[in-house]
């Protein structure tokens, strides 16, 4: 196991396109393989949902905890703006008083050292998980098979998950009645690949679902939670019939616009020189500075659908009747490079030549998606049906960001 990718099914709303999905397969998940842009998320969000009902979430009851999960440095200096189309400056997104409208300077989960911090660095380094030897054990190269239920007379209660290695040797995680928080374990090194062990965990009924694997509706199909018409395809015995498990599936749809530039000017005068690639190896290794010590993106352009005119994407006057929330729709983002999601394209028209993007995302699309298994293997790939642009207000503003991005292109070229 590792960074692993495969296609999606096809969109019948993009012309039949398959998206490459990636998915990080090592401890820490897909935070050691992702862009490494790190946001809070707008607090109109936060807020919107603890005025739907769901008490706690407001931003002022969940700021504590970013504020304790955070060490922010200085964030990196840029020259490109676009002032000159109107768009203000936003100096700190993370604010409760930012503009809607603006571009903003992005914070990257790097240490001090510039090195990437995945969740695995940052929530179990190694001398917590040496602390906790005595009741922690993490086996590698595993995958949830399923949760095996008792019926105890009220409802199904978990009481056993079963797992394999991709050699196929199961092991069960017994759970077992006892004090909430209390926990022991059979096994003896910290990290261990010997999937024949048994494993003994805390009362987890509760969270159960939640904590035993991040891929929650692969694990519940397995178990026989799931749509029952797709479970009996699979040859899955139903345990409970809930139709909106791997349903509402929800990505952003990105559509890279790109012209092409100097070589030099873009990232891919590292592939293309090998000595430009060497140098700013060494200067990484040895200073910590040059290109490999930033991301791939440092700053984004944040705009709502009520403040670009439909047609012309020029900035008016924002009306929307979500401004109260302060929820932008839509993200422009600037890449030195193509940003395509197809690599055989890339490497057949890109990847010799200099190109500058500019990733046209919707922040808040309404088309909806699916996961399906694709056989009862636990180690098959899902089949994901993203299923983008479905819905037509979806597909009005993707033409509104694209144009958008074609007038900030046009605008730097001047």
């Amino acid at each position: 196991m590792g960074a692993v990718n495969w296609y999606s099914e096809p969109m019948k709303h993009c012309d039949n396109r398959r998206d490459l999905l990636f998915r990080g397969e090592v401890l820490g998940g897909n935070s050691r393989i992702n862009g490494m842009i790190y946001t809070r998320g707008s607090v109109g969000d936060y807020d919107l949902w603890a005025s739907e009902g769901y008490a706690g979430w407001a931003y002022k009851n969940v700021l504590p905890y970013f504020v304790k999960a955070e060490t922010t440095m200085s964030r990196p200096k840029f020259q490109r703006c676009v002032k000159a189309m109107g768009f203000g400056f936003i100096d700190d997104t993370n604010s409760p008083d930012a503009l809607c409208d603006g571009l903003a300077p992005l914070d990257s989960p790097v240490d001090s050292n510039r090195q990437r911090v995945s969740t695995l660095e940052a929530y179990l380094p190694l001398e917590t998980a040496l602390a906790r030897a005595a009741t922690l054990t993490i086996c590698t190269g595993v995958a949830v098979c399923k949760i095996e239920f008792a019926d105890d007379g009220v409802g199904h209660r978990a009481r056993r998950v079963t797992f394999q290695n991709a050699k196929g040797r199961v092991a069960r995680c017994l759970l077992r009645e006892g004090e909430e928080g209390s926990c022991s374990k059979f096994g003896r090194p910290w990290i261990t690949t010997n999937t024949d062990a048994q494993v003994w965990m805390c009362d987890m009924r509760r969270k159960l679902l939640r904590h035993i694997s991040q891929d929650s509706d692969f694990s519940s199909f397995h178990s026989g939670i799931g749509p029952r018409q797709h479970l009996e395809d699979q040859g899955i015995e139903v345990v409970h019939d809930l139709p909106g498990v791997g349903s509402e599936l929800c990505d952003h749809v990105a559509i890279p616009v790109a012209w092409e530039v100097p070589v030099t000017a873009s990232l891919t005068y590292l592939a293309t020189s090998p000595l430009k690639g060497a140098l700013e190896f060494l200067k990484y290794i040895f200073r910590r500075r040059g290109i490999l010590s930033m991301p791939i993106q440092v700053l984004s352009l944040f705009v709502r659908n009520s403040s670009i005119d439909d047609e012309t994407a020029a900035l008016v006057t924002a009306t929307d009747d979500h401004d109260k929330f302060r929820l932008p729709d839509l993200e422009i983002m600037p890449l030195a490079t193509s940003a395509m999601d197809d690599l055989e394209e890339h490497k057949r028209h890109f990847s010799k030549i200099g190109v500058f993007s500019l990733l046209s995302t919707l922040l808040r699309p309404e088309s909806r998606g699916t996961v399906r298994l694709a056989s009862s293997n636990p180690f098959d790939r899902p089949k994901v049906d993203l299923n983008l642009l479905n819905e037509p207000m979806d597909l009005k503003m993707a033409r509104k960001a694209v144009r958008l991005a074609l007038n900030l292109g046009n605008a730097m070229k001047t």
